[in-house]
């Protein structure tokens, strides 16, 4: 699986992207495909949010229940991820800000393996810029 694929199966493809830095501002592009509806956009991250949410995500991992939720700092996109209970996770948001002409707003379930990969992932990106 490709290190910005978060999660994919038959239905369900989530890629963060990591594209470039400025100063301590983080641009990913994120794509998200389900049910045949795909949206992606860019989210513009500060530094410090992200270590906050690989905080947050270890937490999460380590109780099985909570949420956390990633903005975007220049618009109304997010994408929240949060457990229903111990074994459903979900992942929910917005994908564009709500002024584009186009957006996405979806809602899907995955599995806990979205929690290491994203952890993993942002870890990376922190460490190797």
């Amino acid at each position: 699986m490709c290190s910005n694929v978060i999660f994919q199966d038959q239905n369900i493809t989530f890629l963060f992207d990591f594209l470039y830095k400025v100063e301590k501002y983080f641009t990913y592009e994120i794509y998200i495909l389900t049910s045949g509806y795909s949206g992606k956009c860019n989210f513009c991250i500060p530094e410090d949010k992200l270590k906050a949410y690989v905080k947050r995500i270890s937490k999460i991992m380590n109780d099985l229940s909570g949420e956390f939720t990633i903005e975007d700092c220049e618009s109304d996109a997010y994408i929240k991820i949060y457990f229903e209970n111990i074994r459903e996770l979900y992942l929910s948001g917005q994908i564009g800000g709500s002024y584009e002409d186009n957006n996405l707003k979806f809602k899907l379930r995955a599995d806990q393996t979205i929690l290491l990969r994203l952890k993993n992932k942002l870890l990376y990106d922190l460490q190797s810029t």
